[in-house]
């Protein structure tokens, strides 16, 4: 197990793995938050201090190969609102592993100072959007300017050291504004780092996949929601192929997969910030059962040049050619590219053009040749087997949280796409064809469908 301490007290280094000292080795700017709605409250600045540590914890324990992929994480942090958060610590516990499935162990210890009383905060009709510079996000924030209009959203953005994710933000924001007039916004910047007498792990020893970001930027989003009164938060905006992010192949099961969307994580969250900030809030993924390609085609009509602004790739931060914000073989960058040349739009942004490669010359450890694989896998059982056979294989669709038809009709559709896209290519065209899986058999006795939920 690892542990962490937010302190100032450099002593506990012989205590903890990790000694987070806000200021310091944890740094984050709330300057904007202030700026547009004033001083934050106790129980605010509690909460950001919290998803800050958390996010800290997931960025600084770094992930180990197969069976240690899933870590064990004991937390301590110091509260003002201390009842408040011990009340709600077994939900926050289930959140964290629902996000990250990684085994969160949570202390609070009561801090000095003035627990947040009642207050009336406004009401108004609008959205707060999390703008990550995505191209989901960017397609939510054109809907939502287009109707309601700008006076009624506000869009809020975690800013990291990471430029990429930095450059998206500042220049998708310069684009809409040039195209909608003044727009509201409000940042959270984090930034963690060595410092004299707190340190924390180099870039090259920490972990990627910064799963608990979504938290941070929800704590974000429901602080900025409650002080503008948009009470509906949008998360993140996600496609659904993304959102419910079924595993492709079975080796991606469980913790390998991410749930950063996930309509499950988005329901819990829901609820947790309302009870905990004693406001009511409304989290919502408006596009949770359309593919990124259905996501993206009025972009590609209305704001196509925009959309080379926009970063998708997990390991965009990596990629040595500042002019170029895509690896080009992971898989969002996959779905990216089919998402866009299925609404007749290829953009040379990739530094590796994976589907004009001779896969089956490829390395069988090559990252690229990998995802490609599980990605044409992954749509040959959607296009070929029954529902029956998908509910057999996909336990994870079974949640009230997700419409069963419409979720299996959003990854029919969307396998339609990839294979479309895939044989305008010969080379990549061989992946459907070599790797296909033969049709499982029907079981004898047919699952029944779950029980269909709504978000």
């Amino acid at each position: 197990m690892k542990s962490a301490i937010v302190s100032n007290d450099t002593s506990l280094g012989t205590k903890a793995d990790l000694v987070l000292s806000p200021g310091a080795n944890m740094r984050f700017d709330v300057d904007e938050i202030v700026d547009q709605f004033g001083s934050l409250t106790s129980l605010e600045q509690d909460l950001l201090t919290l998803a800050v540590s958390v996010f800290s914890c997931d960025l600084g324990f770094a992930r180990e190969e197969r069976e240690n992929f899933v870590r064990a994480i004991d937390l301590t942090v110091p509260v003002v609102n201390y009842q408040g958060f011990e009340r709600l610590k077994p939900s926050l516990i289930y959140i964290l592993w629902t996000l990250t499935h990684d085994s969160w162990k949570l202390t609070f210890v009561q801090a000095q100072g003035e627990p947040e009383g009642k207050a009336k905060w406004p009401e108004k009709s609008g959205r707060t959007l999390l703008f990550s510079g995505g191209l989901d996000s960017f397609a939510g924030a054109a809907d939502f300017l287009n109707n309601p209009g700008p006076e009624k959203l506000l869009l809020a953005s975690h800013l990291t050291a990471n430029r990429v994710t930095r450059e998206s933000q500042d220049s998708l924001f310069e684009y809409l504004t040039k195209k909608y007039g003044s727009l509201n916004r409000v940042r959270l910047k984090t930034r963690l780092q060595n410092t004299d007498k707190f340190s924390f792990p180099t870039d090259d020893n920490r972990e990627e996949t910064q799963r608990a970001r979504s938290f941070l930027f929800l704590a974000l989003g429901a602080i900025a929601s409650r002080r503008s009164g948009f009470s509906e938060i949008v998360a993140l905006a996600e496609n659904g192929q993304m959102a419910i992010h079924l595993p492709l192949t079975a080796a991606r099961i469980g913790g390998f997969s991410t749930h950063t969307a996930h309509p499950n994580f988005i329901s819990l969250s829901e609820k947790y910030f309302s009870e905990l900030m004693q406001f009511k809030f409304t989290i919502t993924n408006p596009y949770l059962y359309a593919t990124k390609a259905e996501v993206v085609k009025g972009l590609v009509a209305n704001h196509a040049d925009g959309i080379p602004l926009s970063s998708s790739c997990w390991r965009g931060v990596r990629v040595t050619d500042a002019k170029i914000r895509h690896c080009g073989q992971c898989v969002p960058c996959l779905v990216r590219r089919i998402s866009l040349e299925a609404n007749g739009l290829e953009l040379p942004e990739f530094a590796r053009d994976l589907l004009r490669e001779d896969v089956s010359k490829l390395r069988a450890d090559d990252d690229g040749k990998r995802n490609l694989v599980d990605l044409a896998e992954f749509a040959y059982r959607f296009t070929h087997e029954s529902d029956a056979q998908i509910l057999d294989s996909y336990a994870d669709l079974v949640s009230p949280h997700i419409d069963f038809d419409k979720a299996v009709g959003m990854y029919r559709r969307f396998a339609t796409e990839a294979n479309a896209i895939l044989q305008k290519y010969p080379a990549a065209a061989k992946v459907l064809t070599k790797t296909a899986l033969p049709a499982k058999q029907a079981p004898k006795t047919t699952p029944k469908k779950p029980k269909t939920g709504g978000t």
